[in-house]
C-alpha cells in the first residue's frame, strides 16, 4: 500500500518510538482510518457549506468532531488507552492551532462564509468546505501521530494530560512541521479519493451521523462512538 510521504514519515517515527511494533498491517489500518474519516468530514463539511453566512464556522465545528473520532480509532489500532474526553481535548487543541497558524485554513473558512451568502454561489462554498474538511482531518492526524510519538514512554505507555503543557507541545510540533506541504499532500489525497471513487462508496454506505463510522442494517448504536442510530 502506497502512503504519502508526510504520513509515511510520521508512521516511521512512531514505529521507532514504539520499538518496532508498528507493523505494516497497523500502518495500513491507520492510513485507511485517516482516509475514511477525512472523506466523511469532507461530505459533512460540504453539507455545512450551504448555511448562508455561517458556512465556514459550521464546517469548522463539523471537522473538529471527525478529528477526535479519527484519534479514537487510531488509538484502538495502536492499543492505546485514552479517554474520549482526552481525545476531544487534543483534537480541539490541534485544530485550533492549525487554523490560527495556517493562513490557508483561515482564508477558506472566511471565504466560504462570504461566498455562501451570494445567490447561486453555494456550490462553490460546498466545494471549498469539502476540501477543507478532508485536509484538516488529514493534517490533524499527522500532527497527532507526531504528538503520540513524542509522548510515548519507553515501556510503551502514553502519558497525555488535558493541560496547558500538552497544548504547548502541540503548538511546538505545528511550528516545527512543514504545514504548507502537509496541506498540499492532504489536498492531493482529497483529489485522489474523489478520482478513485472513494467518495461515491462512502456516500452510498450507511454511516453514523456523529462520527462517520460505517454501520450495518439493524444496528441500533454506533460501534465507534455509541451514538444511537
Amino acid at each position: 500500500m502506497n502512503i504519502a510521504p508526510f504520513l509515511a514519515k510520521a508512521c516511521q517515527e512512531l514505529d521507532k518510538a514504539m520499538q518496532g511494533t508498528l507493523d505494516g498491517t497497523k500502518i495500513a489500518c491507520i492510513s485507511e482510518t485517516i482516509s475514511g474519516y477525512a472523506i466523511a468530514a469532507a461530505i459533512a463539511s460540504g453539507v455545512a457549506g450551504v448555511a448562508p453566512g455561517f458556512a465556514g464556522v459550521a464546517a469548522a465545528l463539523t471537522q473538529a468532531g471527525f478529528v477526535w473520532a479519527t484519534y479514537v480509532k487510531i488509538n484502538k489500532t495502536l492499543d492505546i488507552s485514552m479517554s474520549e474526553n482526552t481525545a476531544k481535548f487534543i483534537g480541539s487543541a490541534i485544530v485550533t492551532n492549525l487554523i490560527t497558524s495556517a493562513g490557508a485554513f483561515v482564508a477558506v473558512l472566511i471565504g466560504s462564509s462570504i461566498v455562501s451568502i451570494i445567490p447561486g454561489a453555494q456550490v462553490v462554498s460546498v466545494a471549498m468546505n469539502a476540501a477543507l474538511g478532508y485536509t484538516i482531518v488529514y493534517v490533524s492526524a499527522i500532527i497527532y501521530l507526531k504528538l503520540i510519538t513524542r509522548m510515548m514512554q519507553p515501556d510503551g505507555t502514553l502519558k497525555v494530560s488535558e493541560s496547558d503543557d500538552t497544548k504547548h507541545i502541540i503548538r511546538d510540533i505545528i511550528k516545527e512541521s512543514n504545514i504548507k506541504d502537509m496541506v498540499k499532500e492532504g489536498k492531493a489525497a482529497y483529489k485522489q479519493a474523489k478520482k478513485d471513487g472513494s467518495f461515491d462508496r462512502t456516500k452510498n454506505a450507511k454511516t453514523c451521523p456523529k462520527c462517520g463510522a460505517e454501520v450495518k442494517d439493524g444496528q441500533r448504536f454506533c460501534s465507534e462512538c455509541g451514538t444511537e442510530l
